[in-house]
Order: C-alpha cells, then sequence, then structure tokens
C-alpha cells in the first residue's frame, strides 16, 4: 500500500456521473441521456473546424481575443475584457471555488441542482449547503434562510438541471438584492437560450446590476459541441482578472475555438434548434401527462415524468434499455422515481413515447 493520501476532503469527493453509453448495445442506441442537441452542430461550426485542422501544431492566441469579442458581440456585452472562456463550464464552477471558497466556507446550491457543484465544494475543502425546493423549483426565501457568514458561492442553474424549473428573472433580481455582499452569485444559465433571446440578456443584465454576479454558458448544449468541452461566462471586472490570473494557459483548444465562434453567429442554426425544441417538448409533456406520468412544464431541453415510485421508475428504465433507448436515471439527485428524458429528434421522441405507451400499459 502507498504511503501518499489524498487530503481529506479530496478523498470524501465522489466523481461526477454522466449519462454515460449503454453498455453491451449492438445496434443503434437512442440517446436521450445527455441533453445532447439532436441536430448536432452548426455545419458552419463543423466547416471551421475544418478550415483549422491544419492547424493544429499551433497553439492558440493566449488571450483568446476574437473568440471572446465574437461572444461579446453576439451577447450584447459591451466590454470583452469581461468575458471568459473555459474548457467546458465545469472548469468555471473549479475556478471560482477555488479562487473564493475553502476550508471552513460554505457553498450553496438548491436541492436537486447539477451534481458538480456539490463535487467542486468538496474538491476545495467547502462545505456543501443544500437548500429545499418547493415543487422542485428554488424559492428565494429558502435560498436567504440558508445563507450564513461563511458563505461565499451561490451556484443557481436557471433553467436547473436536472428539473427544467426556473425562477423568474424579478425573483432573480430580488436574491440578487438581498445577497449579503460577500457572497458571490453565479448564475448557471445553460440551458438559457432554449428560454429565448430575451431570458437571455436578462441574465447578462444582471451582471451589471452587481458587483457580486457572474453568468455562466456553454456551447455544449444548444451549440451542439459537447465534446469540444467549450464555455464562457461574464463577471465583473475584479473577478474576470481573478480567473485569468489563475485558469491554465490555452485552457481552450484551437479547434473549439474556430466552432464556437462559427456556432455562436450561426443564428439561424440556433432558432432551428430552439423552435424544434420548444415544440417537441410540449409535445412530449402532454403525452406523458395522458399515458398518468405527471411532468411538469421545462423551460430546457429535456423532461422529467415521474413514475410514482423507484422500483416503477427502475422498470421503466430498463424497459427503455432493452429497446435501445438511453435516458437518465436522477435517483442519485434525490428524485429516484424520475426519469430525465432529453427532448432528441422527431423520430427518437416518437419512439420514447411509443415505448413508454407500451410500458404504462403493461405495467
Amino acid at each position: 500500500m502507498t504511503q501518499i493520501k489524498p487530503l481529506p476532503h479530496i478523498a470524501q469527493t465522489k466523481p461526477y456521473v454522466p449519462g454515460g453509453k449503454l453498455a453491451g448495445a449492438t445496434g443503434p442506441v437512442i440517446m436521450l441521456a445527455s441533453n445532447e442537441n439532436p441536430f448536432g452542430p452548426s455545419p458552419k461550426a463543423i466547416e471551421a473546424m475544418k478550415a483549422v485542422a491544419g492547424d493544429v501544431h499551433v497553439y492558440p492566441d493566449p488571450e483568446y481575443r476574437a473568440l471572446r469579442e465574437t461572444i461579446a458581440e453576439a451577447a450584447g456585452i459591451a466590454d470583452a475584457s469581461r468575458v471568459v472562456v473555459s474548457a467546458g463550464s465545469d472548469e468555471i464552477i473549479h475556478l471560482l471555488t477555488q479562487s473564493y471558497a475553502g476550508p471552513g466556507d460554505e457553498i450553496l446550491f438548491t436541492e436537486h441542482a447539477f451534481s458538480m457543484y456539490r463535487v467542486s465544494a468538496l474538491s476545495h475543502g467547502a462545505t456543501p449547503v443544500t437548500v429545499p425546493e418547493t415543487d422542485l423549483t428554488a424559492g428565494v426565501n429558502a435560498i436567504l434562510g440558508a445563507v450564513s457568514e461563511r458563505t461565499k458561492i451561490l451556484f443557481l442553474a436557471n433553467p436547473n438541471n436536472p428539473t427544467g424549473t426556473m425562477m423568474p428573472v424579478e425573483a432573480l433580481k430580488q436574491l440578487q438584492d438581498a445577497l449579503p455582499p460577500h457572497v458571490l452569485f453565479v448564475v448557471d444559465g445553460a440551458y438559457a437560450e432554449y428560454v429565448g433571446p430575451d431570458y437571455e440578456a436578462q441574465i447578462r443584465d444582471l451582471v451589471d446590476r452587481k458587483a457580486n454576479t457572474v453568468m455562466m454558458r456553454t456551447f455544449s448544449k444548444i451549440h451542439g459541441l459537447a465534446a469540444l468541452r467549450l464555455g464562457w461566462a461574464y463577471m465583473p471586472e475584479e473577478i474576470a482578472a481573478t480567473y485569468q490570473r489563475i485558469r491554465g494557459p490555452f485552457n481552450v483548444n484551437g479547434l473549439a475555438v474556430a466552432a464556437g465562434m462559427a456556432s455562436i453567429r450561426d443564428a439561424d442554426f440556433l432558432t432551428k434548434s430552439r423552435d424544434h425544441n420548444s415544440e417537441w417538448r410540449t409535445r412530449m409533456t402532454e403525452a406523458l401527462n395522458a399515458m398518468g406520468l405527471p411532468t411538469p412544464q421545462s423551460d430546457a431541453n429535456f423532461i422529467l415524468p415521474d413514475f410514482g415510485t423507484a422500483e416503477r421508475a427502475s422498470g421503466a428504465n430498463d424497459f427503455l434499455k432493452a429497446r435501445s433507448i438511453l435516458v437518465r436515471a436522477v435517483g442519485g439527485y434525490g428524485l429516484p422515481s424520475r426519469l430525465r428524458i432529453t427532448v432528441g429528434s422527431a423520430e427518437d421522441n416518437q419512439a420514447v413515447l411509443a415505448a413508454l405507451s407500451d410500458f404504462t400499459a403493461s405495467h
């Protein structure tokens, strides 16, 4: 046995469990477990990657000026120096935690929040604090009631993953105004594009209202660039300067830079993806409710039907796997009776609905 031991807070950290693959599958699998864009990436992003493929022996611009300026222009941000880019938004979560919280500090997130918040808190020695939700939705009073002098960061995904629920912008402003100035308020907008451009602008503007607020975004969802690991954030000047000091050099690869710039400029592709998602999210929600599987309204690109018991949800998951359909079990998020189902292509959505119709008829 080695005598080299990890620090205690690292030893108690459990790894993030992704949607994964369907083990043992011998043919095509309908992948509805990881909230990926069913259209894939923008064709313009693919062409942009091809155009720079011969240059991958050259380091990218260490400041990522062109990418940051392109993001700022697309998002209506006046000062590109306050835009930072990352190897997926997970890197932003980790670097903010590394910068602003550690042993003896607390990090807040809600009951059914994205699990990387807990992983990051524990891996940096901070104490994760879970705030109860009401009807799967975060609430201002509950969050404020959990804030203490030790609270250093509040992570709030809006819309939330895996529930798909969200707080209205006025509630975000109320929360922002009531938070003590020592708490960093991080609004995770991974699914903001599925709400629409008006909401995207509103969470951007939250950053300008208070010097303690950060907005995170990702290219993994509506942009369809999950494999490239590209994220970005809009921050107050001092926080952006801190982030730039500690991020790794060349933390974003050249292919991701090219694809991200092309994708965020392709408004038609983004509109197509959002409209498809809105149509099918509504159709799937209505169909599942009609089957007797209560499914709350979602503002993201997935839905969360309730099967009544953990055993029935597990049975439905196995039933779908037998038909080569992979969805996401969310017992690890405290939702054992539910399954998270990504809104996929029209064909894939029809397939999962047909399979669940057969399941409910026999179970």
